[in-house]
């Protein structure tokens, strides 16, 4: 049984005369497996928060079905098995980090002790225990982020449905998020998410979809989408200058033009990292 069936969906946003004005969803149909993390891609409007809406109930399509665990959206047995990260903030303001996660906690059915312990365990894995008596108020875009994503995680579902989950967050937090689902990736969660960062999926996803206008246009897996079949590329280390030369000239006398050759550069997130990441002992 996947984590999320979707079938044929279809969604259509009316005026108050019942004329049709957006065809937000064109026969949609996907599937996530638990223990896969599937991308969902495409431009603003092609349907993807529609498309998490209707999945967690909160909008009804127009056609077709989706099912969480074999149940349907908004049902009891789905919303438990559920854990929906919306991209706009939905936090309480008034509340602090703890009080938030302890609300979370209890509406999920934990005890007040599992409910307490649960949420100092999150907020020192999103690292926000220093903030736990702090007012939502007063955090940060990435704080509130990262407390939005503690507060799913506090339920433990089976599902995940994650929309822009890295949004506001520095490399430092995105890093910490993709952790996240790395983790829950192993203890064979079913993830759907959507990011407009690229990278972001492109590090975590197992699959990915691409949505233009409501309408598929291609899913697979990276392997498979990404691949550059028609060149091959040889790393070598350390960079022996003579060999190097040595592997150039054979390259030629075969025929075989050269793309590129030099020492390959790091992605400026991952210097980032590098250097905003070390320990405060770290010289």
């Amino acid at each position: 049984m996947a984590a999320v069936e979707i079938s044929n969906l279809s969604k259509t946003f009316r005026d108050f005369f019942g004329r049709r004005r957006v065809h937000a969803l064109d026969g949609l149909s996907l599937s996530v497996k638990a223990g896969e993390v599937f991308g969902l891609l495409g431009p603003n409007g092609s349907g993807k928060s529609t498309t998490f809406k209707i999945a967690v109930g909160l909008l009804r399509p127009s056609d077709g079905r989706v099912s969480i665990n074999g149940k349907a959206p908004g049902t009891l047995a789905a919303r438990r098995a559920t854990g929906f990260l919306p991209e706009d903030s939905t936090l309480l303001p008034f509340l602090s980090a703890l009080e938030t996660l302890k609300l979370h906690g209890a509406l999920a059915g934990l005890s007040r002790t599992d409910a307490t312990r649960k949420a100092n365990e999150l907020l020192e894995r999103v690292d926000l225990l220093h903030a736990a008596k702090r007012r939502v108020k007063g955090f940060s875009k990435g704080m509130q982020r990262r407390l939005g994503i503690a507060s799913v995680l506090i339920a433990d579902p089976e599902v995940f449905i994650l929309d822009e989950p890295t949004s506001g967050l520095d490399p430092l937090g995105a890093v910490l998020v993709k952790d996240l689902i790395g983790e829950l990736r192993a203890k064979g969660k079913g993830i759907l998410i959507s990011s407009h960062l690229l990278g972001e999926l492109e590090n975590v996803c197992d699959r990915v979809a691409f949505l233009n206008k409501g309408k598929l246009l291609n899913e697979g897996t990276l392997e498979d989408l990404l691949r550059e079949k028609e060149v091959h590329e040889l790393r070598v280390s350390p960079p022996d200058s003579e060999a190097i030369k040595a592997l150039e000239e054979l390259a030629r006398e075969r025929c075989l033009k050269i793309v590129r050759s030099g020492s390959p550069m790091r992605s400026l997130e991952a210097f980032y990292i590098s250097v905003l990441g070390k320990k405060d002992d770290t010289p």
